[in-house]
């Protein structure tokens, strides 16, 4: 969950840039591209899409400054089946829905529903469980279980401002400790200072895998009396409102569907570390809109 707060502080240096670059286009009435969303795409064969680099969803290869991430995968994939290619635009995340809301992007990457937002965009079906998970150290795991009595007493790491601070909290007796940023949290957990980490399960998952050393394992999900049920945090895809985008959400939905039932998606998932059920848990039997 602390995903959307550090889309927020994406830096405003870049962000200015990124305002300017998807704001320069003319809107798909006025360049003759088409009524529809599905139309316009089909005959520029380009999806524009809004993201906001941040890894494992979204980000820029260090050495080939090639765009990846699980949704790029995905994207990438359904833009394919359209006769299209994706255009990469980075901004900010608030941007992002601004950017979608008035057509100047196609899509935003995924995000959770909100009744505010979807007074200005439209949800595409979900496409991934978001979780918040127990991190414990793989090598001298100081708890065995991820429950309640097993984490009371017991200092837990957070992030500071982050929705996870409220769920150690209710931890009887435990320690929180707050640290400025995922990484010093996971380095807290990794020499012994804490006993475990609450984050989400997409940050320790790539951490993981991207450096072993910090020797950091998911024991399992946050207790569910201390934390939201899964299906509330649950990602979408969004998409201008409005029957303009009524075909293209069409496509895009069946194409979820499709991937999320046939294990096409999990493969995806399996390359940023993301291997636990939880992810896809209920996706491909979910309904096409929020519930």
């Amino acid at each position: 969950m602390t995903k959307q707060l550090r889309m927020w502080a994406f830096p405003a240096i870049f962000a200015a840039g990124a305002i300017m670059m998807v704001g320069c286009g003319a809107s798909p009435s006025a360049n003759g591209a088409g009524n529809t969303l599905l139309g316009k795409v089909k005959q520029t064969h380009t999806i524009t899409l809004a993201v906001s680099a941040y890894a494992p969803e979204d980000f820029q290869n260090p050495t080939t400054k090639q765009w990846t991430g699980y949704d790029i995968n995905i994207l990438d994939g359904f833009a394919k089946s359209l006769g299209a290619k994706l255009k990469i635009v980075p901004m900010p995340f608030a941007s992002s829905i601004q950017a979608v809301a008035s057509r100047r992007a196609d899509l935003t990457i995924d995000i959770y529903y909100t009744q505010a937002r979807a007074k200005v965009i439209s949800y595409s079906r979900p496409m991934l469980n978001y979780n918040d998970v127990v991190a414990v150290n793989s090598q001298n795991p100081a708890i065995t279980q991820d429950s309640v009595s097993a984490l009371s007493g017991k200092k837990i790491a957070v992030v500071l401002g982050s929705a996870e601070v409220a769920e150690a909290q209710k931890v009887p007796n435990a320690t929180v400790r707050q640290y400025g940023s995922v990484a010093e949290s996971f380095l807290a957990l990794s020499s012994g200072r804490v006993a475990a980490d609450f984050q989400p399960d997409t940050d320790v998952a790539w951490a993981a895998l991207q450096n072993p050393s910090l020797h950091m394992k998911i024991l399992g999900p946050v207790p569910s009396s201390i934390a939201p049920p899964i299906a509330s945090l649950r990602g979408y895809y969004g998409l201008p409102k409005g029957s303009y985008s009524q075909s293209f959400l069409n496509k895009l939905n069946s194409y979820l569907k499709t991937i999320a039932s046939n294990g096409q998606e999990q493969q995806i998932l399996d390359k940023y570390g993301m291997t636990s059920p939880v992810f896809l848990k209920g996706i491909a039997a979910a309904p096409n809109t929020y519930q």
